[in-house]
Parts: structure tokens; C-alpha cells; sequence
């Protein structure tokens, strides 16, 4: 292999502060820090800082495949210098220069950079659901009249409830939530076991990464659990979100209870895609997101 202008390596703690610095503007699920950390595995993810910009690749085959667009380009210039960086890199490592997770706005971008050299798809369940904080926080009108009738029944349930946010003293209780969730499945798959994998090396870097959350409980007893970080200034990512078996009618509460918890700065909840589950689809939509923000994948023409 020649050499390559991009030292690709494997994300570690060490590197959050500088992937946190490339995505000050973004509000896509796939740049969170800590979703480029934990996922690494699943995904096969490296990274690369050259000229103050993220550049990402990823090698999972069956979803995720390709460089993702250069992150942190403060112009036109650094963002077309990033892409030679790319198309260097895959001459030198002798893989297609194709590319995942691009927003509209990047695909359009490549296009204009090179003009016809690729074929555009977009997978829905790749899309991200953005809502309005406050809307989530405050549950207003008609729309979530059926989500306030879900926490009203809740409350009405079980009185004796209450909220902490997720700290390092709460964050066995998050785990006992998350794996009291695992059992009520009908199979552990391997998506599940690297799920519960992802939530507990999590918890255990509440504090490192920066983790927001919120456990619910029921007198003592765990019953669900949420867990965030910012993307942005103004964008929170929501990677994990689960409930006990016993209490499922607290899904609407804890999503309430986070969105009041975070501060007045955040305008956006980011809830992360669907994957073309049709229920997860369908959760998702009955919260009323602002916006879906779908994703391309770009494949050289020479290579359809």
C-alpha cells in the first residue's frame, strides 16, 4: 500500500475533544462523539484529524460502508481540500472512494465537486428524527394529547414515582433497566448482545464523555432509563432509551421528564433513525418530528 495523507485509526476516549471541536455546527446522530466511540465495533469505524477536520470510514458491510464527508470544513476550499485528501487515501489503500451518511446538502456538494462520478441511494431507515425541545418538554395540543394521556395513566399507576438525573450513583440502576429490557425479548440476537454491550461501556464513562440522562423509578425499583449527549451546542442526541417490562407505559414520561431536564440552550432532540423498523417508524412519528434528515449513500459509476 503506498501512503496514505490519512492516519486512520480506531476512535478512543482520547480523541472526544477533537471530534467534538469538528462537529460544533452538526446535528446528525452519526457525529456524535459517542456514537463514533461506542459504535466503532458494529461498525468498524476509524477516524482520521488532518487540517482541523474529522474524516471517518466505515466497513460494515450489510449497512454502513465508505468514507462519511469530511467534518468541520470552515469553507468551500477546506471541504473540496478534504475530499482530495479522501480520493488520496482510497487510491493509496486501493478501495472505492464511496461515501455513507451524506446529508442533502453534502450530496449536492460531491455532485457539484465531481459531476457525474457517482450513484446517489437513500435508505429511510437511515433518516435521523429531529424534534423541537421544547415541544417534547411541554407536550403542547392536540398532537400529544395521546401522549399526555400515556403519562397521565402512568402517574395514576404507580404515585410513588419519581426522576433522578443519570449520574455515576445511578448508573447501575440504568444498567438494571436496560438488561431487565434485553430479557422481555423474544431472541437475543447479536444486534441486541452489542446493544447491551454499547449501553453498559456507556455507563461506564458517564462522566468522561459527558453523559446526560435520567433514571425513572417507582418507589426503589428502577423502571426506565435515558441516556444523551450533546451533538452540537444546540442539538442533543438521545442513544439509548429503554424501560422495564413492567412499566412500559413509562416511555412517554421519561422522554418528557429528559427534555424538561435539558437547558433552555438546546433547541433540538435528536432521536436517532428507525433502521425500517416498522415500529420504531411508527414511535417515532408520533412525536411529531420537525425534521427527518435523510442520508445518502455515493457510489463510484465505474464500480456500479
Amino acid at each position: 500500500m503506498n501512503s496514505s495523507p490519512l492516519p486512520f485509526a480506531p476512535p478512543s476516549l482520547a480523541d472526544v475533544v477533537w471530534l467534538r471541536r469538528c462537529v460544533q455546527r452538526a446535528c446528525s446522530s452519526d457525529l456524535a462523539a459517542t456514537n463514533i466511540l461506542l459504535l466503532q465495533d458494529k461498525y468498524h469505524i476509524t477516524v482520521a484529524y488532518t487540517q482541523n477536520m474529522l474524516f471517518r470510514h466505515y466497513e460494515q458491510n450489510d449497512r454502513l460502508l465508505g468514507y462519511a464527508f469530511p467534518a468541520g470544513a470552515q469553507s468551500r476550499e477546506a471541504a473540496c481540500s478534504g475530499l482530495e485528501l479522501i480520493q488520496a487515501d482510497a487510491a493509496a489503500r486501493g478501495r472505492p472512494m464511496r461515501f455513507c451518511l451524506l446529508t442533502s446538502e453534502q450530496r449536492e456538494f460531491l455532485e457539484t465537486w465531481s459531476p457525474g462520478a457517482f450513484t446517489y441511494t437513500c435508505d429511510r431507515g437511515d433518516a435521523d428524527y429531529l424534534y423541537r425541545r421544547e415541544l417534547l418538554a411541554e407536550l403542547p395540543g392536540t398532537p400529544y394529547h395521546a401522549k399526555r394521556n400515556h403519562i397521565s395513566r402512568f402517574v395514576r399507576d404507580f404515585p410513588n414515582w419519581s426522576s433522578r438525573q443519570l449520574c455515576r450513583d445511578s448508573a447501575a440502576d440504568a444498567l438494571c433497566i436496560a438488561e431487565a429490557w434485553l430479557d422481555a425479548q423474544e431472541e437475543y440476537t447479536p444486534a441486541l448482545q452489542h446493544e447491551l454491550g454499547a449501553i453498559t461501556h456507556a455507563l461506564q464513562l458517564v462522566e468522561p464523555l459527558h453523559l446526560l440522562g435520567m433514571v425513572l423509578y417507582v418507589g426503589t425499583q428502577p423502571a426506565a432509563m435515558a441516556i444523551g449527549s450533546f451533538i452540537s451546542d444546540q442539538v442533543v442526541d438521545i442513544h439509548y432509551e429503554k424501560c422495564a417490562p413492567a412499566f412500559r407505559g413509562a416511555y412517554a414520561l421519561i422522554n418528557r421528564e429528559f427534555a424538561r431536564a435539558l437547558p433552555d440552550a438546546c433547541l433540538f432532540i435528536n432521536r436517532e433513525e428507525d433502521l425500517n423498523s416498522p415500529g420504531l417508524r411508527k414511535a417515532k412519528l408520533s412525536y411529531h418530528p420537525s425534521t427527518i434528515l435523510k442520508k445518502f449513500s455515493a457510489i463510484p459509476c465505474f464500480t456500479c
